[in-house]
Parts: C-alpha cells; structure tokens; sequence
C-alpha cells in the first residue's frame, strides 16, 4: 500500500471462555507474534468477583507487552465478558488509551484511543445478548454513545444480512433481531462493514455448527464497523490461525496509510 507511516492492525475475536488450558495467555500470545495493535476479546466468562483470574489476565497481558482493559461478568453463572487490549509498542509511539465505558454485565466495553497522526478513535469490543429481547434493549442503548470515530468489534449474536451472511440447512425463520438498529448505527455515523465491501455477494463466515444428523448453521456473527479516517485505508480478513480452541473465527482489520489520488 502507497503513503507513509505505520499500520495499525486490530482484531477481535470471541475466545469461548479464557480461564480453562491457559487459553488467555496462548490467545494474546498469537496475536502478539501477529504484530497485533489493538484486540477487542468476546465471551471470556470472567466474573467480577473472580480477583485471581482477573489479576492472572493483568499480569499475562502485561507479559506479553499489552495493557488490559476489562469488562468482567456480573455473576459466575454469566456467559460473555470482554476486554480490550492495547499493545505497549503502540503507546510507545505516543499512543494514549483511556478507558470510557465498562458495561455492569460485561457486554461491552470501549476506551478512547489517541494514535499520534490519526486521530482520537472511539474503540469498542462488543459481545451482545444472546437473547433476543436483551439484544435489542442493548443495541438501543448503545445507540446514544456510538460515534462518527468509532470501531465497533466483537461478537453481535445476529448478521447484517440474513441472504448474504448465513447458510443453513433449516427453513425456519432465523433469529435475527437487532439486524436493524446496527444498520442504523452504522449508518448515522458512517461506519462501515469492509468485510462485507470486500466480499461483495460472496459468502464467508465466523461460527460454524453442525450435529450427527446433517444438520448446519454458518453465520457471520463476528464483525467490525470501521469508520473513515482521512488518508487511510481499510482491509479486513476472517481468520483462525490468530485463535485458540475456539468454535469462532478471528476478524482481523487493518489500517493503513494511502496517499490521496493514488491507486490502492
């Protein structure tokens, strides 16, 4: 890619649980030798009462070269949690990240992140209710805070287009409320999905299912809104090699410079 200056690369992915098999560390670990800037974790099932698991994280993410920013449960019996990790070389360079907003149950959780010739971005890891009305209360409140420089990343618990981005083997209706209010987010504040841009009509996907019966569910569930930022450009890619035994997928964006007029 033409311009100047360094990329910034984000991921995020939902890791199914971290306190088990070492799987925080190993997870951070990958992404750490991907050279990964910013990662926004899902559904780590770390409830705020659990101090030794939640010290355990600080220090493995501190090991690794990363601050920590987290979003534990409000109860064990809780699935979901999230975080936010910000890679120490970044802060380095000048990078400034604070923390904003921890939801109470753990759904979401955002900083603002100042990155020297950018700009302040809005940073968020996301993991929405599995049930429906839930999700919906979530995305509604949600709504009020999200920016015209936010990234939104995690795991929504429903696609932005049913046609494109499921296949299954059932005929029955699929679940998908709260589609709509993250296409008006999106939209009001100009935030783009540059995994579907890049797809086009294609198809791909970040969590598969299947049982003895032949019976199957691939979806794209795990996504990033991207804002404009002048000068740069977007590239994403749904990936597992940058996960660690986990039924989802990682989604990796990429932020680099672009020099304007030129052909990228």
């Amino acid at each position: 890619f033409p311009g100047e200056g360094p990329k910034v690369a984000f991921v995020s992915a939902n890791v199914r649980g971290s306190i088990n098999d070492n799987k925080f560390y190993r997870s951070i670990l990958e992404m750490r030798n991907d050279k990964i800037d910013v990662i926004a974790l899902q559904e780590l099932n770390v409830h705020r009462q659990d101090v030794r698991t939640i010290e355990s994280h600080k220090h493995a993410a501190t090991s690794l070269g990363y601050k920590l920013f987290l979003a534990p449960t409000a109860t064990n019996m809780q699935i979901g949690g999230t975080a936010i990790l910000i890679a120490k070389s970044l802060m380095d360079n000048g990078a400034i990240a604070t923390l904003s907003h921890s939801h109470p149950k753990g759904n979401s959780i955002r900083i603002k992140l100042a990155i020297p010739s950018i700009q302040i971005l809005d940073v968020w890891s996301i993991y929405a209710p599995a049930d429906s009305t839930q999700r919906r209360e979530f995305f509604l409140r949600m709504a009020a805070f999200v920016k015209p420089n936010s990234i939104l990343m995690g795991d929504f618990n429903c696609v932005e287009d049913i046609a494109l981005d499921t296949r299954r083997s059932s005929n029955t209706p699929y679940e998908n409320t709260g589609a709509d209010i993250l296409t008006y987010i999106s939209v009001l504040n100009n935030l783009t999905d540059q995994m579907r841009i890049q797809l086009g009509y294609h198809f791909n996907f970040t969590r598969s299912e299947s049982d003895s019966t032949g019976r199957y569910c691939s979806t794209r569930i795990d996504r990033h809104y991207l804002p404009y930022i002048n000068n740069h450009i977007w590239d994403s890619e749904i990936t597992d090699l940058l996960i660690v035994n986990s039924d989802h997928s990682a989604v990796k964006s990429t932020l680099h410079s672009a020099i304007p007029g030129e052909d990228v």
